[in-house]
């Protein structure tokens, strides 16, 4: 790079710096409806599961874009990983809990519960907690699922390995549980490691695993009440 090139590119930075120093017009990003309760019109489970693939399938391909601080050290796939894997998490989190509603709308296997009857499911982040409360109820509700052949053991797998590195959901949204100053005395922290083709592989096969599952419980609600509704008809 020659002189005149140089001399180019630091006007080009400074430009670019100062611009930040000038004042610009808010642009208003949420538009709330005038009157009347509003919602995010998404599939949250459905975003979080195909938001976390394709970031994922993009660092498995290596094809990241540019990182603005990879001259610190941080490598891309760092960069990026991370919050993929907290997606992959909030994905399970979601997926566990509506098939755990779903479970509540049947009161055993082929009689469905009265809306009155549906818990909530309460506001908890832990996935083991969650998993093993569905796992419980199913038994209770829809048993004939454990002699399916759905590969529930898997998915048991994937929520364990989470639970073993972020038992309290913090991990992979916070640089540490409190942001502070790092006292001297602290040792130095080593670095997790992590399989972002094993992590693709097995966000996959969990949600094959948990959307099939989720289905045949609305399906089954769906064929309780058609049975109902023919014996309410004799």
């Amino acid at each position: 790079m020659n002189f005149e090139e140089l001399e180019k590119l630091e006007t080009e930075i400074l430009a670019e710096y100062n611009e930040r120093y000038r004042a610009r017009p808010y642009r208003t990003v949420f538009f709330r409806p005038a009157i009347g309760r509003w919602k995010v019109d998404v599939n949250y489970v459905d975003s979080f599961f195909e938001s976390a693939k394709f970031l994922l399938e993009v660092i498995v391909a290596g094809e990241l874009p540019e990182y603005r601080l990879s001259t610190t050290g941080v490598l891309p796939e760092t960069a990026y990983g991370v919050v993929a894997v907290y997606l992959c998490r909030h994905y399970l989190e979601l997926e566990i809990k509506y098939t755990l509603f779903h479970s509540r709308w049947l009161k055993h296997e082929h009689t469905n519960a009265a809306d009155p009857e549906i818990d909530a499911v309460d506001n908890i982040h832990t996935l083991h907690d969650l998993w093993e409360k569905m796992v419980q109820e199913l038994k209770a509700r829809a048993p004939s699922i454990f002699d399916s052949g759905l590969d529930l053991k898997f998915v048991a797998a994937f929520v364990a390995d989470f639970h073993r590195v972020d038992k309290e959901g913090w991990r992979f949204r916070y640089p540490r549980k409190r942001i502070a100053i790092v006292s001297p005395e602290e040792p130095p922290a080593d670095v997790l490691g992590i399989d972002y083709a094993s992590l693709l592989f097995n966000l996959k096969r969990a949600h094959d695993v948990l959307d099939t599952l989720d289905g045949r419980l609305v399906d089954q609600h769906g064929e309780n009440e058609d049975w109902q509704s023919q014996l309410e008809d004799f």
